[in-house]
C-alpha cells in the first residue's frame, strides 16, 4: 500500500500554501455572503419560499457553466483564470454593498447577484481543485483536499459570526464590502503560485463539445465515478440545505433569536467542520474509503435529526457541530475519490463536475424552503434526514463498488 502523508503534510509545499491561503479568503467571503444574503432576503420578504428561491437560482449558472469551467481548467492557465473569476466576484460584491448602503436594493437585484456569484463560484471550485494536482504529489492529494476542508470550515466558523454581528452593528452593506476585499486576496494568492500550467495532452485538440461529451461519458460509465456522482447528490439535496437555507427560519421562528443567534448557529457548523477537516486529513490514510463515506453520511443525517428536535439553541449548537464534522469527513473522501479516479487528460472536466454538488444545494434549498412554509422547518429536516439514511443503507447493500472502494488503489492509479 502506498505511503500517505501526515495530517498536515501537504503544507510543506510552497505553492499549496498559497493555494490554501486563497481558499481561506474565498470560503470566508462565501460564508459571509451566505449568512448575509439569507438574512437580507428573509428580512425583505419574510418568506421561506422566496428565501429558498433566491438561494436556489444559484443552480442555474453552476449547472450551465460547469462544463465550460472544466475546459478552461484543461486548456488555459489555471492561475490567471482563477484570478479573473475572483476579480469579477469583487466587482459584484462591491456593487451590491453600494446598493444596500443607498437603500436601492429590490428582490430582483438579489436574484441577479445570486446568478452572477454562482457563476464565479463555479469557476473558483473547478480551477482550485484542479490546481491541487499541479502543486502536490498524487499520494498527497487526499491530504491536500482535507486541508482545504479545514480552511473551508475555519471560515465557515468565522464568516457567519462576522456576518451576524456586522448585520446587527452596522448593517449588511459592510458584509458585502468585506467579501469584495477577500475576493481580491484570492486573486493575489493565485498569481503567487509558481507551478506552470501542464502542457496539453495532445498535439491537436478536439472541439469544445467533443471534450465536454468525453468528460460526461467518463462520469456516466466509469463505475466509481458514476457512484461518486450519485452519492454526492445526497447531502446537497437532502441535508446541507437544513443549515444553509433554513437557518434564518430556525433562528427567528424556533429559537426566537436575532442575527447574532443566526451567526452562532452557522458558526457551530463551522466549528464541527474544523474538527471534521482535521479528522479527514488524518483518516486520509484509512484504506476503506467506501465504508468511511457511508458511516459519515449516516452520522451527518442523525446529527441533523438531533438539531431539528432541539428545544434550545445550546443543544442545537452541539448537534450542528457534529453535523459539520460528519459533513466534512464525507465530502473530503467523496470528492477525493471522484478526482483521483479520473485520467490526467480530463482532470479539469472531471473537476468541473464538483460545482454540480453545490448547485444542487440551491435546488435543495428551494425544496426545504417550501417544506418549511408547509409543515415547518423541524419536520422538513427530520423527514429528509431519514430519507438520506435509507438511501445510504440501500447503496451500501446493493453496490459492490462502494463496499470494495480502496484508497490504495486510487493512489496507485493514473
Amino acid at each position: 500500500m502506498a505511503a500517505f502523508p501526515t495530517t498536515f503534510g501537504a503544507l510543506r509545499h510552497r505553492d499549496f500554501r498559497w493555494l490554501w491561503a486563497g481558499t481561506l479568503c474565498s470560503t470566508g467571503s462565501q460564508w459571509i455572503q451566505q449568512a448575509t444574503l439569507g438574512w437580507v432576503v428573509y428580512d425583505l420578504t419574510g418568506s421561506g419560499a422566496l428565501l429558498g428561491a433566491v438561494l436556489g437560482i444559484r443552480a442555474i449558472p453552476m449547472l450551465l457553466l460547469a462544463p465550460i469551467s472544466g475546459l478552461v481548467a484543461d486548456r488555459l492557465d489555471r492561475r490567471r483564470a482563477l484570478a479573473a473569476s475572483q476579480i469579477m466576484m469583487f466587482a459584484i460584491s462591491v456593487s451590491l454593498a453600494l446598493g444596500l448602503a443607498f437603500d436601492r436594493i429590490e428582490i430582483w437585484h438579489l436574484f441577479a447577484f445570486t446568478l452572477l456569484s454562482g457563476a464565479g463560484m463555479t469557476f473558483d471550485r473547478t480551477l482550485r481543485s484542479t490546481l491541487l494536482f499541479d502543486v502536490v504529489p498524487r499520494a498527497e492529494i487526499a491530504n491536500a483536499f482535507a486541508l482545504n476542508t479545514i480552511a473551508f470550515s475555519v471560515m465557515r466558523t468565522i464568516g457567519p459570526a462576522v456576518a451576524g454581528f456586522l448585520i446587527a452593528w452596522i448593517g449588511p452593506a459592510w458584509n458585502f464590502a468585506l467579501q469584495g476585499l477577500l475576493f481580491l486576496g484570492v486573486a493575489l494568492s493565485a498569481f503567487m503560485i509558481a507551478a506552470p500550467h501542464p502542457a496539453p495532452h495532445a498535439a491537436v485538440r478536439n472541439s469544445a463539445w467533443v471534450d465536454i461529451k468525453a468528460g460526461l461519458h467518463f462520469a456516466a460509465t466509469h463505475p466509481v465515478a458514476r457512484l461518486m456522482m450519485l452519492m454526492g447528490l445526497i447531502p446537497p439535496l437532502l441535508l446541507i440545505p437544513s443549515f444553509s437555507a433554513l437557518m434564518p427560519v430556525f433562528a427567528v421562528n424556533v429559537f426566537l433569536t436575532g442575527p447574532e443567534g443566526l451567526g452562532v448557529l452557522l458558526s457551530a457548523v463551522g466549528v464541527g467542520g474544523v474538527v471534521g477537516g482535521v479528522l479527514a486529513a488524518s483518516v486520509a490514510r484509512y484504506d476503506r474509503a467506501g465504508l468511511l463515506q457511508t458511516l459519515a453520511l449516516v452520522a451527518f443525517a442523525l446529527s441533523l435529526i438531533g438539531f431539528a428536535l432541539s428545544t434550545s439553541i445550546a443543544v442545537a449548537v452541539v448537534f450542528l457541530a457534529f453535523a459539520g464534522a460528519a459533513e466534512m469527513v464525507y465530502a473530503n473522501s467523496q470528492v477525493t475519490t471522484l478526482q483521483m479516479c479520473a485520467p490526467e487528460a480530463m482532470r479539469g472536466r472531471v473537476s468541473s463536475l464538483m460545482p454540480v454538488f453545490p448547485a444542487f444545494i440551491a435546488v435543495g434549498s428551494l425544496t426545504h424552503g417550501f417544506g418549511a412554509d408547509l409543515v415547518g422547518a423541524p419536520a422538513t429536516v427530520i423527514v429528509l434526514a431519514l430519507a438520506s439514511i435509507g438511501i445510504a443503507g440501500y447503496t451500501w447493500t446493493r453496490h459492490a463498488a462502494l463496499r470494495e472502494l480502496r484508497m490504495s488503489k486510487l493512489v496507485g492509479g493514473r
